[in-house]
């Protein structure tokens, strides 16, 4: 047998079976015959490895040896967008961009997918590279995880090099089911796109379902003339378009050729475009994926030619922006913190903006993913936005700075205690536990309002007290004395006073205030709650069930998944975790529930699952909250299924409201809840 004329012959029909499937959705063979053939080529490359290509249709798979991004330069114009915010100014600049050209003109109107931007370069019918954007000359070259997505075709029928600039994203149903099994969970679809296409191991980007959409096109020759006439083309050579295309022209010729390539294309004259671009906004929410604009272009190349560009966005292209950046600025440096469990988060140092008539000079930047995906450097003019009108954002990056030293990076090290940071999903940790930070940081934690609330040891006091070295550990808080104080600047003697009393009120908080104070990974309040509810209601009944190490004890609870139970059992086993228990039990804390708050009022929730979201007034912790509904013979979840009966809603309520309402879940406020629990 030719085994090379073999291995060929079977990637040419796998390619063409995937796109079949994934492309153009109309597949000619069964799953099996699929699997049959695909196993037969890795069986002949594994045998023969220098027949096997780099484009071979088994790189869908991904392989688990470390891979590297190295610079590459663009061979075409990757620039960015000029923006607007409303709808009139889009009819406004079609208007004054026709004028200025000397014949009718049409213009496309296109989703900007809010994803990670790609180009992807071919020749002689092969996929050759695949960069990031970069800072619009340089990308890293991300190819071997970009092989792994199904949508991009690796061979392709045009033998002349060319470039396509495209879109890779998450549907949001994808995101959904693939964060629900992520122990640390990505924000959005967009980090986890970028995200993936800087794995490691490109085995790992192989499991994300990443798709595609191409929207340009760079060819040597070939139809040249029309933006559709290239899009088409794409298509034909078996790239994905997206089909939400939008054309308008006052040239009705035009507008019917443009059906003729696109049928589904929805053509109107120039003035109709303000309208379209307010359906389409309104539109968005139904849309699959995330959509943060729309982009119209000029249609014409040899006009497109005529306009030109300025340094940093062509004349003949406009982008609208859904949201309206509230502020724009320049990142001045990068901080980064150190939390208590260890995660390393980012933080923008800014040129001083105002921001809903408050100044903001300091933004999150969430992880090196989003860094990477904003493809972020110092010197940067940037937009940046409250979200949730609570934590200052970096949204984008509206103008790379020509003295920038490249897109920011993390420190190989812990910048507090020197360690190496180790990469876990989409952050960085560090992973010593004596690291001073951590140790800092998880004080804090445990004196916060929804812990301990010992009001009267801010952020301030206990970095004071730590600096000082008299308080290094939770336990530290009740064995120092406060009168040593005495002296010292800013501490006179009613703030002493204050301290020791609200220390000393501490001590009083219910069982389940002090064990989420523990600051343990998974143990937050819902879960602590769970545990009481349970009959765990006692520190000795925790620790007793995890000696014996099944973690199927914990699992067994309504609210606690495999993970959370795996963790408790290693959490309750840990010497020096005995060590704290014992040491706050003998400092007073309480390490019981009172035997009322396990007890049932009722069965006026019976049956019922509840979900808890938010921040509350009367409800501080939320797992109060949970103790009421449980107290009526009702279940407390997590996460938000078709089971969930009722969502209880606070202030600033996240995923799980979206989530609720698309279910058709029925959503209670903290004053609804009130009225009901108390009969009325």
């Amino acid at each position: 047998m030719d085994y090379k004329k073999r291995i060929d012959e079977l990637a040419a029909m796998l390619l063409k079976h995937q796109d079949l499937y994934y492309v153009q959705a109309r597949p000619e063979i069964r799953d099996e015959e699929y699997d049959r053939l695909f196993d037969e080529l890795l069986r002949l490359e594994k045998r023969f490895p220098q027949y096997a290509s780099p484009n071979s249709p088994s790189r869908r798979i991904g392989s688990d040896l470390d891979n590297t991004f190295p610079e590459r330069p663009h061979t075409v114009p990757v620039l960015s967008l000029d923006q607007v915010y409303r709808p009139e100014e889009i009819g406004q600049w079609l208007v004054k961009t026709a004028a200025a050209a000397t014949a009718g003109l049409g213009f496309t109107v296109e989703e900007k997918i809010d994803g990670a931007s790609i180009v992807l370069y071919y020749d002689r019918g092969q996929l050759q590279h695949a960069l990031t954007r970069g800072n619009g000359t340089l990308g890293n070259d991300v190819s071997a995880n970009v092989r792994t997505i199904s949508q991009v075709p690796l061979r392709v029928a045009e033998p002349s090099p060319f470039a396509v600039r495209g879109e890779i994203y998450i549907t949001r149903l994808d995101f959904e089911r693939f964060n629900s099994g992520m122990a640390e969970k990505y924000a959005n679809p967009r980090n986890l796109a970028a995200g993936s296409l800087r794995n490691q191991k490109s085995v790992q980007a192989a499991r994300v379902p990443l798709k595609i959409f191409v929207y340009d096109g760079f060819f040597q020759g070939g139809p040249g003339r029309d933006h559709l006439q290239i899009l088409r083309q794409l298509q034909d050579l078996g790239f994905r378009i997206n089909p939400r295309l939008g054309y308008f022209s006052d040239d009705e010729g035009k507008r019917l050729q443009a059906q003729r390539l696109f049928p589904d294309i929805a053509a109107a004259p120039l003035a109709a475009v303000e309208d379209y671009v307010r359906r389409q906004t309104a539109d968005r929410a139904n849309v699959p994926y995330d959509i943060d604009g729309l982009v119209v272009k000029v249609a014409e190349m040899d006009v497109r030619q005529e306009l030109g560009t300025t340094a940093h966005h062509p004349r003949w292209a406009m982008a609208y922006k859904f949201d309206s950046p509230q502020g724009r600025t320049v990142l001045l440096d990068v901080q980064v913190q150190v939390g208590r469990n260890g995660r390393v988060t980012p933080v923008a140092l800014l040129k001083p903006v105002t921001l809903s008539g408050s100044t903001v000079t300091r933004a999150t930047l969430h992880n090196q993913d989003y860094i990477d995906m904003l493809e972020l450097g110092i010197g940067d003019e940037v937009s940046i936005s409250r979200r949730g009108d609570v934590i200052p954002a970096v949204d984008d990056v509206l103008e790379k700075s020509e003295q920038s030293p490249g897109i920011f990076r993390l420190p190989g090290r812990c910048p507090f205690c020197r360690q190496p940071l180790q990469k876990e999903g989409a952050h960085h940790f560090c992973k010593n536990e004596a690291c001073p930070e951590r140790r800092r940081r998880t004080l804090g934690y445990f004196c916060a309002k929804d812990q301990m609330d010992i009001e009267t040891l801010g952020e301030k006091t206990i970095a004071f007290l730590f600096a000082k070295g008299w308080v290094r550990s939770i336990p530290d808080i009740y064995r120092f004395d406060y009168h040593r104080l005495a002296g010292e600047e800013g501490f006179k003697e009613k703030k002493i006073a204050r301290i020791r009393a609200g220390v000393e009120a501490s001590k009083s908080r219910p069982f389940v205030r002090v064990l989420t104070a523990l600051g343990f990974e998974g143990l937050a309040s819902a879960a602590a709650a769970a545990l009481i509810a349970h009959g765990f209601d006692h520190i000795d009944k925790i620790i007793t069930a995890a000696r014996k190490n099944d973690w199927e004890i914990f699992a067994a609870i309504d609210g606690i998944g495999e993970t959370t139970a795996r963790l408790l059992i290693e959490h309750f086993c840990k010497p020096e975790n005995l060590q704290l228990i014992a040491d706050l039990k003998a400092a007073g804390l309480n390490f019981s529930a009172e035997k009322s708050a396990a007890e049932r009022l009722d069965d006026s929730l019976a049956g019922q699952v509840w979900v808890i979201t938010g921040s509350f007034a009367e409800f501080v912790p939320r797992s109060l909250a949970a103790a009421e509904i449980e107290k009526r013979g009702g279940k407390v979840s997590e996460n938000v299924s078709t089971r969930t009966s009722f969502l209880l809603s606070g202030a600033n309520p996240g995923s799980k409201l979206a989530r609720a309402e698309k279910l058709g879940i029925p959503v209670m406020s903290e004053k609804e809840f009130l009225k009901l629990i108390a009969g009325k």
